[in-house]
């Protein structure tokens, strides 16, 4: 299986962004690299391709809803998310995927999400999901936590189906907040992921975000360069609320292959089409020639044998006559070359009037 390409981007920078190959089980198999979509274009060929699409224009959430039929929760989701967001709730699409007694919904503007598969669609790359980065951190349900410091800006993931982005100085406030509801499941550590050792971020969360008493391991993970060396091993866990789903799912396009074969798929059928033609002017031939041999039959009987009535298969009652002549004593003999005289002698007859 060849490894997938795995897209980091922001639509505030529409034609750059950062990729890098992935395996099957999550590890980075190629450097990082930032450049612009032309760039990404050429790597993109011929390989499956995802995209972390940053967070910051999507919205994330988890709603309890009476239903599992995913038609009717389409249809209620715009209701129940409502009072969530600012903007008129018709504009977005929205996607959703059941987190054990909960809904996790994602939703992005029709409008964004359109200029972002047409901006690929342009650079030539056609990519198969589009996942909320906020999603592809380390955290799990009830165990774990993960904090992601990028530049200014702070991931925080709850459980698998539920994060988002934040300012990087407000980090330790929402951690604490979320600590503190009632509603919210604690967990048993959490994951702070640091661009560089930093110390500052890692006692600021320690200090204002969880409190002495609480029973929480704080761990501080370095990585370099770029969150893709985290986002990798954590995608896959974001994968049902990809946003090319319903109205937005990519069309599939056709193998290439079939325009090589379309001229000898159309002579094949041409041929077909033909063959059973003849094969059923030939049949039409062959039932007439029947009908007219069976006349003849019928009539050489009719007059070997007058006083029959009913004709049911000549052949066969014939050939009981015939029987019943060579059993006879006497001049059965007589009969029987008299009987064949006569035959041949009608048949003769009948083909010269052919």
């Amino acid at each position: 299986m060849s490894d997938t390409l795995l897209i980091h981007y922001n639509i505030e920078n529409a034609q750059q962004a950062t990729w890098a190959l992935c395996n099957n089980d999550g590890e980075l198999t190629g450097k990082i690299t930032t450049g612009s979509l032309a760039e990404l274009s050429e790597a993109s060929a011929d390989r499956t391709s995802v995209i972390l699409l940053n967070s910051h224009c999507l919205h994330i959430n988890q709603l309890q809803l009476p239903t599992q039929n995913l038609q009717k929760l389409l249809k209620a989701v715009p209701y129940a998310i409502e009072e969530y967001i600012a903007d008129d709730v018709e504009d977005f699409h929205f996607v959703v995927a059941r987190n054990n007694s909960r809904t996790a919904v994602v939703g992005i503007k029709k409008a964004t999400l359109n200029n972002i598969t047409q901006a690929f669609k342009e650079a030539g790359i056609t990519p198969e999901k589009i996942i909320p980065d906020a999603l592809c951190l380390a955290a799990d349900d009830g165990e774990q936590w993960a904090c992601l410091n990028y530049k200014k800006d702070s991931y925080l993931q709850t459980d698998l189906r539920n994060g988002l982005i934040i300012s990087h100085d407000i980090l330790p406030y929402i951690v604490n907040s979320k600590l503190h509801d009632e509603k919210q499941d604690k967990p048993k550590k959490i994951l702070l992921f640091s661009e560089q050792d930093d110390a500052t971020s890692f006692d600021q969360l320690k200090e204002k975000g969880i409190d002495d008493d609480a029973d929480i391991e704080l761990i501080n993970i370095v990585y370099n360069s770029h969150p893709l060396v985290v986002f990798c091993g954590n995608y896959k866990q974001a994968m049902p609320l990809n946003l090319l789903q319903y109205d937005f799912k990519p069309k599939r396009k056709t193998s290439g292959y079939w325009q090589h074969w379309r001229l000898a798929t159309s002579l094949a059928a041409v041929w077909l089409v033909l063959h059973l033609g003849l094969t059923a002017f030939q049949y039409s031939q062959l039932r007439d020639a029947n009908i007219i041999t069976k006349a003849k039959i019928e009539k050489i009987y009719k007059q070997s044998f007058p006083q029959s009535r009913k004709i049911v298969n000549p052949r066969v009652q014939m050939e009981q006559k015939l029987d019943e002549l060579k059993g006879s004593a006497g001049s059965s003999n007589k009969g029987l070359l008299f009987l064949l005289a006569e035959s041949f002698g009608t048949l003769s007859h009948d083909k010269d009037n052919i």
